[in-house]
């Protein structure tokens, strides 16, 4: 009896020790806020995916599976969907029910939130709550987009009590997720603790740290010194001491990034499309991926390599400065002309593209005038509506559907580039709304072509994703195309 109580006592303290495990990561980029529905940056989703759920989810393969709805089914005409819940409870003890779906759901849609998903929803008619366990979420038109968007970071739910509230989500995030929010400290770190009720099972992990690291050099050194357990960023200078190194491991998967150096077409010059086409013959694409991003594979419009939405005969503009000087003369750019590039900070990568942007531009007679940003003010004076830029580059996360990558592109007061031209509106939002696939893809492959005409952007293209651990993490994985961090089943062996 004392053997077994001896024995029992030991496994105890070795799950003890299992349990109190801690994973740092090192994160180039700091999210703007913790609230998943009034923002667009992927930094804010990536860390945001371990505190909240969304109704349904994407797995390790792809395919959007069911999450804080147990089970879901469309109406046949496409015009309602039924959403049947889990029991759960939020990280502030009050049950997940019907009621917060629908508060959540109607504040992304209010206007007053201005949440940048806002169109994505605007198909959502009404939101009937039978019971406490189901929702019904009817539709004033099929948008077979709608479970991709309930999928995505945006689609987090929130508990109504607090919406009602006025709970600042920002700064003190509440969701049903995996982990607790403990606290962020500015420009350092944010803490998270497991969450040992959470409805899929408890994580291994009892905490997950996350750094706010820009410099790779730095995410390399913590790394080598066991300081960091996983680092989202490897410069390609670095590889070869990652790959020596058999404590470590280069993770390399596919990107659903489209890479670009955005265009505002609403300034002089460049809003006219010859302009824009010789900015992008005066780069060269390739050799821009291949120093900046560590290689990857050229696009000739906004949607990522491999991508089944993109139609095979776009091809990337290629490098011809010949060509692009006659097209800058035919539309009368002066001598001297002059483009404001502000590029984000702490993207190494794009700053480098940036430069490389600048010392190709300046071989055809324009000078690009770099200013290096802090990343919120990139986010509220490039990407927001101030709209204060020539050039930038930035990269594009991928989307579960197509219409998350395009939507709003045609409408100039929708997207940051100013791209203006209602034909391709209309074949976006037609494809949003049509149900079958194959005319999906002719709607989608049009609108991709006239956006390659129009050149809104630079296109350079997609790169691999690619992010370093220590050997004996297990378990961590990153969603496809969302690219956002999942800890739920990652341990330290």
């Amino acid at each position: 009896m004392k053997l077994r109580i001896v024995f029992a006592l030991a496994v105890a303290t070795v799950l003890g020790l299992a349990s109190a495990q801690t994973v740092t990561m090192a994160m180039a980029a700091q999210p703007d806020t913790l609230d998943p529905q009034v923002t667009s940056a992927t930094a804010a989703f990536q860390v945001s995916k371990s505190i909240y759920d969304t109704l349904v989810e994407v797995g390790p393969d792809g395919v959007i599976v069911p999450a804080l709805a147990a089970s879901y089914n469309a109406a046949p005409d496409g015009l309602a969907y039924t959403f049947n819940l889990v029991t759960t409870n939020f990280h502030d003890g009050t049950p997940l029910d019907s009621a917060d779906v629908k508060a959540t759901l109607e504040r992304i849609m209010a206007e007053s939130t201005a949440s940048p998903k806002r169109s994505e929803f605007t198909s959502i008619t009404g939101i009937d709550t039978p019971d406490a366990a189901t929702v019904v979420v009817h539709l004033s038109e099929p948008r077979p987009a709608l479970l991709a968007s309930l999928a995505s970071g945006w689609g987090a739910i929130l508990p109504s009590e607090k919406l009602s509230e006025g709970h600042d989500f920002g700064n003190a995030p509440i969701g049903t997720g995996p982990f607790v929010f403990q606290s962020w400290l500015r420009d350092n770190a944010i803490t998270l603790a497991a969450n040992s009720d959470y409805y899929q099972g408890a994580p291994q992990l009892a905490e997950v740290v996350i750094r706010f690291v820009p410099d790779p050099a730095i995410q390399l050194q913590g790394l080598l010194t066991g300081e960091f357990d996983i680092a989202d960023t490897i410069a390609a200078a670095d590889r070869p001491t990652v790959e020596s190194n058999p404590g470590l491991v280069l993770v390399e998967e596919p990107s659903g990034l489209a890479l670009v150096s955005a265009i505002n077409t609403r300034r002089p010059y460049l809003s006219d499309p010859r302009v824009r086409r010789a900015l992008n013959l005066a780069v060269d694409s390739q050799t821009v991926l291949d120093v900046a991003y560590a290689g990857g594979t050229p696009i000739g419009t906004f949607m990522e390599a491999g991508s089944p939405w993109l139609p095979a005969d776009i091809t990337p503009y290629g490098y011809d400065p010949e060509q692009a000087r006659a097209l800058l003369a035919e539309a009368g750019v002066p001598d001297g002309w002059t483009l404001d590039m502000p590029l984000p900070q702490p993207y190494d990568a794009h700053i480098q593209a940036g430069q490389m942007v600048q010392d190709y531009l300046r071989e055809v007679g324009v000078t690009a005038e770099i200013r290096v940003v802090e990343w919120g003010v990139w986010l509220s004076d490039v990407y927001g509506e101030a709209r204060a830029f020539d050039l930038t580059v930035i990269g594009h996360t991928g989307k579960l559907d197509p219409s998350g990558r395009l939507d709003g592109y045609g409408v100039e007061s929708l997207n940051y580039a100013g791209y203006e031209d209602l034909v391709t509106a209309d074949l976006i939002a037609e494809g949003a709304r049509e149900s079958d696939t194959a005319r999906r893809q002719e709607l989608y492959g049009d609108a991709l072509r006239r956006i390659h005409e129009a050149a809104p952007f630079i296109f350079f293209g997609t790169p691999g994703r690619a992010y370093v651990k220590q050997a004996n993490v297990e378990g961590f994985w990153i969603t496809p195309l969302l690219d956002s961090f999942d800890f739920r089943t990652a341990s330290i062996d």
